[in-house]
């Protein structure tokens, strides 16, 4: 306790010194809090509007039907399946869809669409769909004949709100399937691809359409960003007739842009290499120059009978609570940047921004406010910070104080 209360009054003896290396230290902890965020953002923001707005992040859907993405391979709502989902903690809410093809036609254009029958109350709850729609209204019940479209499909089509698109297509069991809905709205997607394909229908209009009346080709899972997917799916399987229903991850169902995330990563994870080696020059700057500068009072202290164990104990005592200042405050710093952009994220515009969709991303940069990013990011800097500390204390025991004195 003596040895903590000498080295809390030694940090202060020299307070310009002391804000100077709380000063790197905060910046380190900023840097790095700002620059997961930034990265974890953009990943987290795209999963969010491919999978969030289509697939779910999680799948129930009939054994064999992504292999075979056909309407023959629905199976009927089952409450009694759904109190068994809702039932997992992990599961947040359950979205009922039944997601299949179509020819869109209007006017002379015509187009293959994405079709997704849904529940429109529960898409507003749990996704906020009602929040995308840049023009008209959005859906009100399972059963209104309307659709909502993507603002690329629109644009493509030449039409607006309230004109009448035909939609053909095929039926359950080779049925045809054919009908004239009202656009009630027009919605803006972060996925260019969903953008320009998707057209929402009210799902009792769906089933009836496509003659598969009680029928869904899946029911999206809702859960926590950070829950671990593969564990709840495993949870969930076990819960499930196995020879009927089969339960899929998003990485599972897109591959692709796990692939990409994972090749992505690869290149930030570099980034954040050398940015962390960045970090640690910068923090043993000023452990050089603190040491530098009392050289001549170590010496002296040495000289009079202080003993170079405790003395470097001492040095290293006053690095970590310094390393630990910083950390403390390079967090409340990295929690008001981080929650700004999380509320106000950056929109691209120009070259940036095609660039972005050109990829199939949203021109957007939104920070992530994951728990674990300041977590991980302060740890690594304060355990970078502390093993530095210990040069302070190497020096100490290395010096010889007739030089020191004289330096």
């Amino acid at each position: 306790m003596m040895l903590l209360k000498l080295a809390w009054l030694n940090i202060w003896r020299n307070k310009r010194r002391t804000i100077i290396t709380t000063t790197s230290v905060f910046f380190a902890v900023l840097l790095a809090v700002t620059t997961r965020s930034m990265t974890d953002g953009v990943y987290e923001n795209m999963i969010h509007n491919i999978v969030g707005y289509s697939s779910g992040y999680l799948q129930i859907h009939q054994y064999g039907y992504w292999d075979e993405q056909s309407i023959d391979n629905t199976f009927e709502e089952n409450g009694e399946l759904n109190q068994k989902l809702l039932k997992n903690p992990k599961v947040k809410n359950i979205m009922p869809r039944l997601n299949t093809f179509a020819l869109a036609s209007y006017s002379e254009k015509t187009k293959g669409v994405l079709v997704l029958g849904i529940d429109p109350i529960k898409e507003k709850e749990v996704n906020n769909l009602d929040q995308k729609i840049s023009k008209g209204t959005y859906l009100e019940s399972e059963n209104e004949n309307a659709i909502v479209l993507g603002e690329g499909l629109a644009a493509q089509l030449k039409l607006s709100v309230n004109d009448s698109l035909v939609l053909l297509g095929q039926g359950y069991h080779a049925s045809s399937a054919a009908a004239k809905f009202k656009v009630k709205g027009i919605i803006k997607l972060g996925s260019p691809d969903l953008n320009n394909n998707i057209v929402y229908i009210p799902l009792r209009q769906a089933q009836y359409m496509y003659g598969a009346e009680n029928r869904l080709t899946a029911i999206s899972i809702l859960t926590d960003k950070n829950t671990n997917l593969e564990k709840l799916k495993v949870s969930l399987q076990g819960l499930l007739d196995s020879d009927r229903y089969e339960v899929m991850t998003w990485k599972e169902m897109i591959p692709e842009m796990d692939q990409f995330i994972e090749a992505d990563s690869t290149g930030q994870y570099i980034i954040i290499g050398v940015l962390y080696f960045l970090i640690s020059f910068g923090l043993f700057g000023t452990l050089l120059m603190m040491i530098f500068e009392r050289k001549h009072e170590l010496g002296i202290l040495i000289a009079i009978g202080m003993k170079k164990h405790l003395l470097a104990l001492i040095l290293m005592l006053e690095s970590i609570m310094i390393a630990l200042i910083g950390c403390l405050t390079g967090v409340l710093g990295g929690m008001l940047v981080v929650t700004w952009f999380n509320k106000n994220p950056i929109h691209f515009t120009g070259e940036l921004k095609e660039i972005y969709e050109n990829y199939g991303i949203e021109s957007i940069m939104y920070f992530s406010n994951s728990a674990n990013i300041f977590v991980v990011q302060t740890l690594i800097v304060l355990i970078l910070a502390i093993v530095l500390a210990f040069y302070p204390g190497y020096t100490v025991m290395k010096l010889k104080p007739i030089d020191a004195i004289n330096s």
